[in-house]
Order: structure tokens, then sequence, then C-alpha cells
């Protein structure tokens, strides 16, 4: 019989195998140039090579839900050294494998050159307009969009671009760093924030977050600046929950929405937390204005190379109007089938009304009742990929550092489940519709939809130990 901590080693040894196949399968340096620049599809080119990425994902995945079952169960489960040692070099292979499910990376390297190198303003300024740039059209669809992203991360991206010159390779390899980094850095939050729980809960919510496939994929391998975002979020939260400095944690939460504005949903569930944590109206006025005029200056700081905050209060209107795969789309979609035109515009504002309904009812019921700050953030973020019409397999991610934190078991395995769904919903909408569904947009929604959004409600009716 394998002793528990001998079989934690073979999961891990297991899983690194594993990760080696990525940049031998999915190579990084032959491809970084190549235009246009290839997908999952590419790599994978029939319905055979895609059902064995399936099958590659699967296995990886299922070696991580089996270590954290493990971890749950062990009197003495690993430490925080020893899970960020393995998450580490589980990760280290992703750095040369190419972003298969998202080429965003381009964009964050090309908007950095705006400024640093063009001295533009990427919030003004498109990539196509510097046709001088050896670059610019690696921005691919996107060549003719400005940045939807907040000032921090342009200022971010401008500092790792500007000692570059044109090494697209060494950019993009800092960018995966980075991503790298946030992760490991929110694993750190949440074993800190975690310090009061039992170190078996302690050491499976980390190791959820650390050794999470689809995570490594989104963070590490398409290098997404989500991670950097949460990161804020999680860092404002433990310094509140750490030393009851509510200023600071907010302050700290507002460079999140700075990093990405999509973030901002989060801030009225923890400021109503941290307005209940103050003793008296004095206090709580105090830290009223001062977060507001703190927040406010920081907004301030953080464009003034730019000029106006104003165009990014449109941000999230524009991402929800986007269209993608989504339960909105899916329903647009169907109603295409009986009547048409179909009224796009009263169908999304609908859902965006429905939305405003359901978040002053969130923050009701967090002001009226003190629910807790966590279970609100987790709550809205999920309301939020319900109703916008378009969606991307990274914005699951947005509710699971929450739902760790919080105790509710049952949506832990919800998003434990989802993170699953949304990775393998790219061989739906890829190889099943061109192979199998003769490209039709319609049947790939009606199976990719369920999949992704109801199959994980199904599974996590089943207890698992993720608790």
């Amino acid at each position: 019989m394998i002793r528990a901590p001998r079989l934690i080693f073979i999961l891990f040894g297991l899983s690194l195998l594993l990760y080696l196949v990525a940049p031998v399968w999915f190579p990084l340096g032959p491809y970084a140039t190549r235009q246009p620049l290839p997908d999952i599809r590419f790599f994978t080119p029939s319905l055979a090579a895609g059902l064995l990425y399936a099958l590659w994902f699967l296995l990886l995945y299922g070696l991580y839900g089996v270590a954290a079952r493990h971890v749950n169960r062990l009197p003495r489960p690993p430490g925080l050294v020893w899970l960020l040692g393995t998450a580490v070099f589980l990760a280290i292979p992703q750095l040369f494998t190419f972003p298969i499910n998202a080429t965003d990376i381009y964009r964050y390297f090309i908007r950095g050159r705006i400024f640093s190198l063009h001295g533009q303003n990427p919030f003004a300024i498109e990539a196509a307009s510097l046709t001088n740039d050896p670059f610019w059209h690696l921005a691919g669809e996107w060549a003719t969009a400005t940045s939807p992203y907040g000032p921090l991360w342009e200022l971010l991206a401008a500092g790792i671009t500007a000692p570059l010159a044109n090494n697209l390779l060494l950019g993009l390899l800092l960018f995966k760093l980075l991503g790298l980094l946030t992760h490991l850095a929110c694993g750190v939050l949440i074993w800190l924030i975690l310090a009061t729980a039992s170190v078996q809960h302690r050491s499976t919510m980390t190791l959820l977050w650390l050794w999470n496939p689809a995570l490594f994929n989104i963070f590490v391998i398409d290098a997404h600046n989500d991670g950097l975002m949460l990161f804020w979020l999680l860092l404002g939260y433990w310094v509140w929950q750490r030393w009851q400095r509510p200023l600071p944690a907010f302050l700290f939460m507002v460079l999140g929405i700075l990093i990405k504005p999509i973030g901002l949903l989060a801030l009225p569930f923890f400021f109503i937390g941290m307005w209940h944590s103050l003793d008296g109206w004095r206090q709580r006025l105090w830290f009223g204005l001062a977060s507001l005029s703190g927040s406010l200056a920081l907004v301030w700081l953080t464009f003034w190379p730019f000029g106006s905050p104003l165009d990014l209060a449109y941000r999230l209107l524009d991402e929800a109007a986007g269209g993608g795969f989504s339960p909105l789309t899916l329903l647009y979609l169907l109603l295409l089938q009986v009547m048409e035109p179909v009224p796009a515009n009263w169908l999304i504002g609908g859902a965006r009304l429905l939305f405003i309904g359901v978040a002053l009812l969130l923050v009701w019921w967090a002001f009226g009742h003190k629910r807790p700050s966590v279970r609100g953030t987790a709550d809205i973020f999920t309301a939020y990929l319900w109703h916008a019409f378009s969606f991307r397999i990274w914005y699951a991610v947005w509710a699971f550092p929450w739902l760790l934190l919080d105790n509710r078991p049952y949506w832990r395995r919800v998003a434990f489940w989802f993170l699953l769904t949304t990775q393998l919903s790219v061989l739906i909408y890829g190889h099943l519709r061109f192979f199998a569904l003769g490209g039709s947009i319609v049947w790939s929604h009606v199976i990719g939809v369920p999949f992704t959004f109801g199959l994980p409600l199904l599974l996590a009716r089943k207890e698992i130990s993720l608790s």
C-alpha cells in the first residue's frame, strides 16, 4: 500500500511528465511570429487529435483532483513551500508553450510598445495605425481596437516592453513569467487568508489554486492579466483581515480595477464589509470619504500619462455586448430559428436590466444582512457570466478564489468543474463544429452552452472531498 506522502509525489511526477508534453506539442519559439497566429485547432488539426488533447487535459485534471482529495485527508498535509515549489516545476514547461487558446499576450506586447516605443496613447491609438511597427499585424482581429484594460496595466506593459526593442520572443516570455508570478502570489495570499482554518483545509484550498491545470492555461500558457487583477483584490482582502485596516485594503483593491475594469464588480461588497467592521458613524464617514478621495486620486494618477478616464466607464458594457458563446447568445440563436430579425438590442438590454436587478439585490443583501464579502463577490461575478452576451473561457477564474475562501462546498465544486468545462469547450466550438457539425454555429451553441454552464451544476451534486 502506498503511503500518503509518497502518493502525492507520484501524482506530482505524473503531472510533470504530462506538462512536459505541452512545449513539444505546442512549441512557442517556432510559431511565435507565424501569421495568422496558430490556435488549438492548428496544432490538433483533426477530430481525433482534438480528442487526444481532451484526453491529455482530462488526465491532468484528474491527477489534480486526486491530489486535492488526498491532501484533504492527510493528518500532516504539505505546507506552502512544498505547494509553491511543485507549482513552479509544473508551470516551467508552460512558459515555453504557445498560447493555444487565446493570443491576448500579443496585444499586451503591441500595446505596451505603442506607449513605450512610439510615445502614443494605447487608449486612443490602434495598433493598425502604426504600420511602421514590425509587429502590429500580430494584433489580429483586435488591430483596430484600443485598449480595454486599466491604465496601471498599460503602464506595466510599457515598462516590460521598453527595454526589449524588437525582441518579441523575450517579451512573450516576460508576460508569461508575470502571469506565473501572479498565479503563485494569489496562491500565497489564499494560504495567508486561511490562516485560522484547519491545516487540511488550508493546504487543500491552496493546492486547488496552485495546481489547477485550467489556471496554468489561463495565467501561464495564455498569460492573461486577470491574475494580476485578482492579486490586488486578494491582497486588499488579506490586509483587511490581517490588520483590520480597511482604507489601505480598499485602495489595494482599487489597483485591481486599474488593471482590469471588471474588478469593479467586487468593490461594493468589500466596501460594505469594511463599513460594517467599523465602530460608529464617525469612523464610517471618515472611511467613506477617505476611500472615495483616495480612489479618485489613484485613478487620476494612473491615467495622468494617458488623459481622461471617462472612456473606461463604457468598457464593461462593450464587453457584454460583443457577442460570443454564452447562455444569452444561445437564446439569441434559438430565437433566430423562429423569428427574424431578432431585436438583439432589446435582448441585451433586458439582460443588462436583469443583471442590474440581481446586483442591487446582492448589494442590499450584503448591506442589510452583513453577508460575507467573499460570498457577494463570487455571486456577482457568476451573475455577470450568466447574463453577458459575450463569454471568454478565462472569465471562469473570476469567482474561483472567492469560492475557495467561502464556506459553500457545493458552489466550490461547481467552480472546480466549470474551469474544466470551459477549457474543453474550445473543442466543441472548434473541432466538433468543423469536423462533425458542418460548421453550424447554432448546433455548437446547443451543445456547448449546456456542456459549459450546465454540466458543472450536475457534476457538483456528487460529493467529493474539496472542503
